[in-house]
């Protein structure tokens, strides 16, 4: 399943004007807050009149209304039918759509098959979460929008949740757009990204290549400039499942010499790529590894007495709760 987009959208003094891909897996939609990525996502399932094209494997949807352009919605804060029952949320969306999910398995599968008969007002975060998920699930989309999943959870919540999504989406095979401004998220969940600033894809493609683009670093917060590694490449990661953990450059030691006898176990050797001297005074390294590209900051002094060098060689020291 392929989500092709060329969308305009006029919002009084804010003007969105998007054209992307995002193929089956996950993408990624990342971007500032204000960028416009909660409107990208109400223009593509019809909440927001925009003009332009959409098309679900090459067939346009842009002038069927919300309920037909097989687009699944959840929203940041759920959006459940206060009215109903947890039971009777999911009912009603089953009852719209092909009988593609049973509610039973569905609700098995997201743990909320012994909250079907509770009131949607006694649900935690993480509990409305699910059911907002188990919902748009059961009426069949083919493709799912969601914004801010995790807005509202904390951190135990909130890496269940991602774990939740990644099983979804391995269980049922539907392709997700997941709205976030949260680099470690992103890089959780997702294989593609789309990055969006001021109503603009200023970047796209896949995840390790497009966060790595210099558009792209310039979106982030100074301390959040890192690179993806994959979570295989490190021994210790708090869940290997996840599609890869976000490294922060602040997070990456040096070593001009292999270490020995140290307490870290993931070290990473590498070939200096580049180095970049930052307003501070700090040095940005880029370090060509067999996992991936890692990016280190030192200071110039540190930079200066490891000799540090494009084309030499480094080593990375990195401790798992980095990550």
């Amino acid at each position: 399943m392929m989500l092709d987009a060329d969308l305009n959208l006029d919002q009084g003094k804010f003007s969105l004007a998007a054209r992307f891909s995002a193929p089956d897996g996950i993408t990624a939609l990342f971007g500032p807050s204000g960028a416009g990525k909660s409107s990208l996502l109400a223009a593509l399932a019809g909440l927001k009149a925009g003009s332009g094209r959409i098309a679900l494997n090459g067939k346009s949807v842009e002038s069927l209304g919300p309920h037909q352009r097989g687009f699944g919605l959840v929203f940041q804060d759920a959006r459940l039918f206060p009215h109903l029952t947890v039971g009777g949320n999911l009912a009603y969306a089953h009852r719209r759509a092909p009988p593609r999910f049973a509610i039973a398995e569905v609700a098995e599968f997201f743990d909320i098959a012994n909250l079907l008969d509770r009131p949607v007002g006694n649900l935690s975060g993480g509990e409305k979460g699910r059911v907002a998920l188990a919902r748009a699930l059961v009426a069949a989309p083919d493709f799912l929008l969601l914004d801010e999943p995790f807005a509202a959870l904390d951190g135990a919540r909130r890496r269940a949740f991602l774990q939740v999504l990644r099983m979804a989406h391995h269980k049922y095979k539907i392709p997700m757009l997941v709205v976030t401004h949260n680099i470690d998220e992103a890089a959780a969940l997702a294989s593609h990204l789309i990055a969006l600033d001021e109503g603009k894809v200023v970047a796209e493609g896949a995840f390790a290549d497009v966060s790595r683009q210099p558009q792209f670093q310039a979106l982030l917060d100074r301390r959040d400039i890192g690179a993806v590694l994959p979570a295989a490449a490190l021994r210790g990661a708090r869940d290997e499942s996840v599609a890869g953990y976000w490294l922060r450059a602040d997070h990456v030691l040096l070593a001009a010499r292999r270490p020995e006898a140290i307490s870290a176990r993931n070290i990473l050797e590498g070939r200096i790529t580049a180095l970049t001297r930052e307003e501070d005074g700090s040095v940005l390294v880029e370090l060509k590894t067999a996992s991936a590209p890692l990016l280190a900051r030192v200071t110039a002094e540190a930079a200066q007495e490891l000799a540090l060098a494009q084309e030499k060689t480094a080593w990375a020291v990195i401790k798992a709760h980095a990550v």
